[in-house]
């Protein structure tokens, strides 16, 4: 069964779930990512969610779109906190 969350530590396993991903391990297989790989993976995601557009029922959308939205808000501030912390941020 497909979990969000480790049911031992309660954490959320995205990164073992990313690092299990056939895509990831071959793009990873030379330890360089190239622009082409970064290309197909972006054309890889938009038909994965092309396909959830026309197969999610409205309120199944709305929900994957505001998680999916959420978790971009949630990198973004991971990095900019990163940045921050580094001294790297110029305001």
């Amino acid at each position: 069964m497909l979990t969000f969350f480790d049911t031992q530590t309660g954490m959320l396993n995205l990164d073992e779930q990313v690092h299990a991903r056939p895509s990831f391990q071959k793009i990873m297989e030379d330890q360089e990512v190239t622009n082409e790989e970064v290309e197909e993976q972006s054309q890889l995601v938009i038909r994965l969610l092309k396909d959830l557009e026309t197969s999610l029922s409205p309120s199944d959308l709305e929900k994957v779109n505001n998680t999916l939205a959420e978790m971009g808000v949630l990198y973004a501030i991971t990095q900019f906190k990163q940045l921050q912390d580094n001294d790297f941020l110029i305001l």
